[in-house]
């Protein structure tokens, strides 16, 4: 709804795994994956990858987008989707 969500690494997890979703349809995710995706831009040193998903949790619940982050085993994560997402690109 053309509103903000979260900028930072955390906004970047977050267009990475909408992007995933809409080029294959995925849902699930793990941490490796998001570890080596090199357009999240990750610091070198990303022990802190779990606390930035905490964050994004957080406000995709503070925020209440029908977007949720559940814990799928070890590791891993699943995309939870409460409406459909369309993905656009802002200039500037």
């Amino acid at each position: 709804d053309d509103e903000y969500v979260i900028k930072g690494v955390a906004g970047a997890i977050l267009w990475f795994l909408l992007g995933e979703y809409a080029k294959t349809g995925r849902l699930e995710f793990s941490n490796k994956e998001l570890r080596l995706a090199p357009q999240i831009r990750l610091p070198e040193f990303s022990e802190n990858l779990e606390a930035r998903l905490i964050l994004l949790r957080r406000r995709l619940a503070e925020r209440n987008q029908q977007v949720t982050l559940d814990k799928a085993g070890r590791g891993r994560f699943r995309l939870n989707l409460g409406r459909p997402v369309q993905l656009v690109e802002a200039e500037g």
